[in-house]
């Protein structure tokens, strides 16, 4: 939950019950001194004390005394100033919207805490929020961190998803990684600018969760093994991969439309994935030919990973043993459908 929003909320209600207390208080002063004042009882000092006090202006119940006025002018005084006072902050409370904003935020969290084997993004900005929509396009669980709350909306409004969940906090901090679920997260996406601050979320992420999977950018090709020695599996450079794209343009040129469909943005419509193979699977044993993959479902199969070992392009006497990986190229029903038929 973002703890400037929540602490604001909690600064609105503390005023809003300052009002009430404010208001109740006076109503008895009131009470009480009329009662005092001009020995009425209690039922007629307290109306009394609730038309001066509210400034209604009905008729009097009874003749006051000269003490009564001076008590009247000094209630109707400190009762207008409560009164506007108290008006202010309720209709603040509620035209701000700001029990809409707590509950949402109370959702967020609880969201967050269900979590499980979901993915952590650090980051909101050009390959962050890239990252969460693809994501969420994917239907995979995810937190996004930033500490921006301006960066945070402008990839919700992206997205557009009631099950976006984010926080708003430093990511260096260690409270702020633990409320995002990083003990039961399953990866950890850092896409900051600066290396240095990736190493160091790298070293403390490891420190909560050991099997956690991170995969990080680089915004400097020399800062490659940097993360590489402190624990990052994974590392993007995107100087390397611009540069790597643009030198295949020009001796493979031909490529371009197929690099093209796998690696914008927006419009894709070939996904690249990996199926696993359990221990259950009706595939288990069976070589490629027999399972005929890409006569069935349409897909590509372009590696078998078996533990470390990858297997690119395999042949059809290739046999998919139980714990393999299917790494796949398709569109994403035909990828579904694989899943299924693998069950």
């Amino acid at each position: 939950m973002d703890p400037l929003m929540l602490e604001s909320f909690k600064a609105r209600v503390r005023k809003m019950v300052l009002s009430f207390l404010l208001v109740v208080t006076g109503i008895i002063v009131a009470t009480s001194g009329y009662m005092i004042i001009e020995k009425w009882d209690f039922l007629t000092s307290l109306y009394m004390a609730m038309i001066t006090f509210s400034t209604v202006g009905f008729g009097l119940p009874a003749k006051l005394s000269e003490a009564g006025y001076i008590f009247t002018i000094i209630m109707i005084m400190g009762g207008i100033s409560i009164f506007v006072y108290a008006v202010g902050n309720f209709a603040a409370f509620f035209m701000d919207g700001d029990i809409q904003k707590y509950m949402m935020l109370k959702k967020v969290s609880k969201m967050i805490e269900s979590m499980n084997d979901h993915c952590i993004i650090v980051g909101g900005g050009k390959v962050g929020k890239y990252v969460a929509l693809r994501l969420s396009n994917r239907k995979y669980p995810y937190v996004l961190i930033d500490s921006n709350q301006e960066v945070i909306e402008n990839v919700k409004e992206l997205i557009n998803d009631k099950h976006f969940a984010y926080m708003v906090g430093d990511a260096t901090n260690e409270d702020t990684l633990i409320k995002a679920g990083i003990q039961k997260a399953k990866t950890l996406v850092l896409t900051l600018p600066d290396d240095s601050v990736n190493v160091y979320i790298t070293l403390m992420a490891k420190s909560l969760n050991y099997n956690l999977k991170i995969i990080s950018q680089a915004s400097d090709v020399e800062a490659i093994k940097r993360l590489g020695y402190a624990g990052v599996d994974n590392i993007v450079s995107s100087t390397e991969m611009v540069g790597s794209r643009m030198a295949l343009l020009v001796t493979n040129p031909g490529v371009s439309p197929l690099m093209d469909a796998l690696y914008r943005a927006t419009g894709m419509t070939l996904e690249m994935d990996e199926v696993f193979v359990d221990v259950q699977s009706s595939a288990a044993g069976k070589t490629l030919s027999e399972l005929q993959i890409p006569q069935k479902v349409g897909l590509i199969v372009i590696a078998v990973q078996r533990g470390e070992e990858m297997i690119f392009n395999p042949v059809g006497s290739t046999v998919v043993e139980k714990g393999t990986r299917l790494i796949v190229l398709g569109k994403k029903e035909q990828i579904e459908e694989l899943k299924k038929m693998l069950k």
